[in-house]
C-alpha cells in the first residue's frame, strides 16, 4: 500500500521548490471544455492488451505527479502541500516537457472529491479546482502525455469507502463533462480500496462502473484498482468485473491496476518473486494488467532501492514483454524516499535515475507508443 501521510508534507516538481506556501491563484470562472486540446491517439483495451486506435500495442511508461492537493492534515490545509502543488502548477509546462523528454508517455495525477467539495487549498471553490485541473491536464496533453486522473479518497477511507464512494459522483461527472473532448484522459476512480472483502469490492466496483458508463456516459478506458491497496488479484472476481463492463459497453474497456512496495524485502527475488508469481505473475497475458503505483518505501521497513531496481528489471525484461501494459511510478515530486527528483536541486535521485533507465526508453521488443 502507499504511505498515508498524516504529517505536514511537501514535494518537488523537478525544479527547486519556492519559499512561498501559498496556493497559486487560478481562474474561478466556470470551466467548460478544453479550448485547445492536443488530440493524442485514442487508447482502447483489446483482450489483455492496451492498444492505440491503429491496433498497435501501447505500453504506459509514466510517473505520478502531485499537481493537485489531494488530502488535508488534521482537517486543515497543509501549507507545504499547497506550496508543492502550487509549484507544480506554476512550472507545469517545463515539468511536463521534462517528463516527456525523459522518455515517458503518461502522467498520473492524484485528485480528491473531498478536497473538491471542501476547497481548503484553491481559491474559487469547485470552479477554481476544476479550472486548475483543466489547465494542468491541457498542459500535459499538449506535451504529448496521456493523463490518468486517480481519485485517492478510498485510500484513507478503509471500509467506510463502501458507504462514501458515491460522494465522488458529482465531481466525477463534472470532470468527465469538462474533458469530454479530450480522449487523452483516463480515469482511475477508486484508488487503493482497502479493508474490504472481494464480494464487497465487486459490488462497489460494478456500481462505480455503471455510474461511469451510463450516467457519465464515459465509454473509454477505465482503470480498476483491486482490493487490499491493489496488491492482490482474484481471477474470479476480476473476471466478473471485466464481463460486467463488457455488458455495459458491448466490449470491455477496463485495465486492472497492480501496486507494489518492498515491505522489508531487499530484493525482488526468492520468496518475494514466488509470491508475486502466485498472486499476479501467472495471470500476465490473460488479464489486462497495468502497474499504477510502484515505489521503494511505504513506511513498512526501510528504503529498498535494490528491490526497486530488481522490480524495474523484471518489468522491463519479463512482465511487459509477456503482456503487462506498463507502469506508473511513485513519485515524481515528494519529500519521502520515493521522490524521483531532489527537493533542493530538481536533479534526478538514484530512484529517479533507475526509473528513467528502465522505463524512459521502450522495453525490449515492445512498441510503447
Amino acid at each position: 500500500m502507499a504511505l498515508v501521510n498524516t504529517a505536514c508534507s511537501s514535494g518537488l516538481v523537478g525544479l527547486p521548490l519556492p519559499k512561498t506556501t501559498l496556493a497559486t491563484t487560478t481562474s474561478t470562472s466556470t470551466p467548460g471544455r478544453s479550448p485547445r486540446v492536443t488530440r493524442l491517439p485514442v487508447l482502447k483495451v483489446v483482450g489483455d492488451r492496451l492498444e492505440l486506435s491503429s491496433g498497435r500495442r501501447f505500453v504506459m511508461r509514466g510517473v505520478i505527479v502531485y499537481a493537485m492537493p489531494f488530502y488535508e492534515t488534521d482537517r486543515k490545509a497543509d501549507p507545504a502541500l499547497a506550496s508543492v502543488t502550487a509549484n507544480a502548477y506554476t512550472h507545469r509546462k517545463a515539468m511536463f516537457a521534462r517528463v516527456k523528454a525523459l522518455g515517458f508517455n503518461t502522467v498520473k495525477i492524484p485528485i480528491s472529491a473531498a478536497i473538491y467539495a471542501s476547497d481548503p487549498y484553491i481559491p474559487g471553490g469547485k470552479n477554481g479546482y476544476l479550472a486548475r485541473l483543466r489547465t494542468i491536464v491541457d498542459t500535459a496533453t499538449s506535451e504529448g502525455l496521456y493523463v490518468v486522473l486517480c481519485w485517492w479518497d478510498a485510500l484513507g477511507e478503509g471500509s467506510s469507502v463502501l458507504r462514501d464512494y458515491p460522494d465522488q459522483y458529482p465531481m466525477m461527472k463534472a470532470v468527465a463533462r469538462m474533458f469530454s473532448d479530450n480522449p487523452s484522459v483516463i480515469y482511475e476512480p477508486l484508488g487503493e480500496p482497502n479493508r474490504i472483502n472481494w464480494e464487497q469490492w465487486l459490488v462497489m466496483s460494478e456500481k462505480m462502473l455503471r455510474y461511469c458508463r451510463t450516467t457519465m456516459g464515459y465509454r473509454a478506458v477505465i482503470i480498476a484498482d483491486t482490493a487490499d491497496w491493489s496488491w492482490v488479484f482474484d481471477p474470479t472476481y476480476v473476471g466478473a468485473l471485466i464481463r460486467y463492463d463488457g455488458a455495459l459497453l458491448g466490449k470491455p474497456d477496463l485495465l486492472i491496476a497492480n501496486h507494489r512496495y518492498p515491505n522489508r524485502n531487499s530484493c525482488f527475488c526468492g520468496g518475494t518473486l514466488k509470491t508475486w508469481n502466485s498472486l499476479v505473475g501467472q495471470y500476465i497475458g490473460h488479464f489486462p494488467f497495468v502497474g499504477t503505483e510502484y515505489g521503494i518505501f511505504n513506511g513498512i521497513g526501510s528504503v529498498e532501492l535494490s528491490w526497486g531496481k530488481d522490480f524495474l528489471t523484471y518489468l522491463k525484461h519479463k512482465a511487459i514483454p509477456l503482456g503487462f501494459n506498463g507502469a506508473l511510478m511513485f513519485v515524481w515530486n515528494w519529500v519521502d524516499p520515493n521522490t524521483m527528483t531532489n527537493l533542493s536541486t530538481g536533479k534526478l535521485t538514484a530512484w529517479g535515475t533507475a526509473i528513467v533507465a528502465s522505463l524512459g526508453t521502450s522495453p525490449s521488443g515492445v512498441s510503447a507508443g
